[in-house]
């Protein structure tokens, strides 16, 4: 069967869609020429149906050509959603934490947790409100005076806080894990992947959207003040999805002590923009957030611990070492690279696919065994 991402195809069905309604309209024309009203309208009708085929085909065009670029779907099968059942266990090493188990007693309001927020300055209003779901243990008495390890989760690009927990649903594996014993209690603080609509700004401060800024002291301070999260180095960790697995690479690497640890579903390893930001960014800038640049340079602190997951299929976060993705003057998915450099430290990890595409559905499974992965630096 041919490749939902070869070339060709693309190129074909563009093809197909451009000429198609021309050939038609030309044999039509000559066909009906001297023909009587009737079969001219019949004709034409005809001609109708095959234009709005063709232009059926256009939008596969294009929805082929991105496909190709990004790699949302890998395969036939993923894209009519036949793709097969995949083992998640034992893919990377975790030791069995000692997690502390609190019995959740019959008059605990909230057995299920709460999912309730903050609202934080400093963004549009799109993105100022940061879920906060809070664990059952959070309202049993014996835990009144108990500061919970939090979780930091930061949403693809183009989500609120509320999207991201839509896109990456992180809560019934986050509880059924503290139910079961395997984490520890702890909080969940969910982040919009850009802070400005149409800014796209990679977790940094560029130009007065002081994106990381607002990461690292707004929203902390804010969600230190009003729950019981530890504030210190080892109470913290951070992860996220795409774009927000960037943003938490980053952040475990640039601020080793500020984080314990974190993970990557679908991330990349070095900033790359879209938008208005292209204009504001300056060579030291993206080195200065690029775990990919750190990890070359042998600049990564000894107490970091990060786990990356990735597909090889997914061309958003795989990429070609020897014939990179270009878009917009830049190299665009860099994890092949980053693995290439950083599988062999001991401060990272991977879970690397031989399927999927750049889409939740590849990612999602790994989810639960990237939560116990953290389990063992105390989550």
């Amino acid at each position: 069967m041919i490749d939902i991402l070869s070339p060709g195809l693309e190129l074909t069905v563009a093809i197909l869609a451009v000429a198609t309604p021309l050939i038609i309209g030309i044999v039509v024309a000559l066909r009906s020429w001297g023909r009587s009203v009737p079969r001219r309208i019949g004709r034409g009708a005809a001609a109708l149906v095959v234009v709005l085929l063709c232009q059926a085909l256009g939008l596969v065009a294009v929805f082929l050509h991105v496909n190709n670029t990004y790699a949302f779907y890998a395969s036939w099968d993923e894209l009519f959603g036949r793709t097969a059942t995949v083992s998640t266990q034992d893919l990377v090493t975790v030791t069995s934490p000692s997690a502390s188990v609190v019995p959740v007693s019959p008059h605990n309001p909230n057995p299920g947790g709460l999912l309730t927020g903050v609202d934080v300055a400093g963004t549009d209003p799109a993105y100022s409100h940061v879920p906060v779901w809070l664990p059952p243990q959070y309202f049993e008495k014996s835990e009144a005076h108990t500061q919970f390890p939090v979780l930091y989760w930061i949403g693809g690009v183009n989500d609120t806080g509320d999207h991201a927990l839509q896109s990456i649903p992180l809560i019934d594996p986050a509880l059924s894990l503290v139910k079961s014993g395997e984490v520890t209690p702890f909080i969940v603080v969910v982040l919009p992947g850009k802070i400005r609509s149409g800014q796209d700004t990679e977790c940094m401060d560029i130009a007065g959207t002081n994106h990381q800024t607002w990461v690292m002291k707004t929203v902390r301070e804010q969600v230190e003040r009003h729950y019981r999260v530890g504030s210190t180095r080892e109470s913290r960790f951070v992860a996220g999805w795409s774009t927000g697995g960037y943003c938490a690479a980053n952040l475990t690497s640039k601020y080793p002590l500020d984080f314990n640890a974190g993970f990557a579903l679908a991330g990349y390893y070095h900033p790359t923009f879209e938008g208005p930001a292209l204009s504001k960014v300056t060579p030291q800038l993206i080195a200065d957030n690029s775990p990919l640049a750190r990890v070359k340079a042998g600049n990564v602190d000894s107490r970091v611990r990060f786990l990356s997951v990735m597909s090889k299929r997914d061309r958003s976060t795989w990429g070609d070492v020897d014939n990179p993705l270009m878009l917009n003057g830049q190299v665009w998915s860099d994890g092949q690279d980053f693995w290439n450099h950083a599988h062999a430290l001991k401060q990272y990890e991977f879970i690397v696919l031989d399927q999927g595409g750049h889409g939740t559905g590849t990612y999602v499974p790994y989810l639960r065994q990237c939560l116990r992965w953290l389990g063992q630096f105390g989550l």
